[in-house]
């Protein structure tokens, strides 16, 4: 198989104090390979969680055997310090360095930023975590994303 991409994102609920992580999975047609979708109870800062997505979307990927992956986020301050591996001495410092140490099994590897517009099946994956009370991952994706898979399609097929 050749590229799979990888999306993350990661959502914040203030009420039950909690974040949603979302990664799926697709290969260079876009068809959903996988999908994970997991609550966290933490109290970081956003960029801490969206490390924390980007880590389980590599670590799926890598479960999954995949070899040459590009991950990507809307979270432009994790992208930038993964690219000019930017060391922090904080818990991003700690999130980076695992998703670095995640990504070294791949034959290659590449981040990259997209936004938000981009990022729909992952986001939308984070929000339904936040229902969540454990970790669910599938072969596929729940079918409530199902219109943003779509959605992606059309616009490939537009661009």
């Amino acid at each position: 198989m050749g590229t799979v991409k990888v999306n993350t994102d990661a959502a914040w609920c203030s009420q039950k104090k909690k974040f949603g992580l979302g990664a799926v999975i697709r290969d260079s047609n876009g068809s959903v390979l996988a999908s994970v979708a997991s609550p966290i109870y933490a109290p970081v800062p956003i960029a801490v969680a969206e490390g924390w997505a980007l880590e389980r979307g590599a670590t799926l990927a890598r479960q999954m055997g995949f070899s040459t992956v590009t991950i990507e986020s809307d979270c432009l301050e994790v992208i930038k310090a993964l690219v000019h591996q930017t060391k922090f001495n904080s818990e991003l410092g700690h999130v980076l360095d695992s998703i670095s140490d995640a990504c070294n099994s791949f034959d290659k590897y590449l981040f990259s930023h997209t936004p938000r517009s981009g990022n729909q099946v992952a986001h939308n994956l984070a929000k339904i975590a936040l229902a969540m009370d454990y970790e669910q991952t599938w072969p596929t994706g729940p079918t409530c994303i199902a219109t943003f898979v779509a959605a992606d399609f059309q616009h490939i097929s537009l661009s």
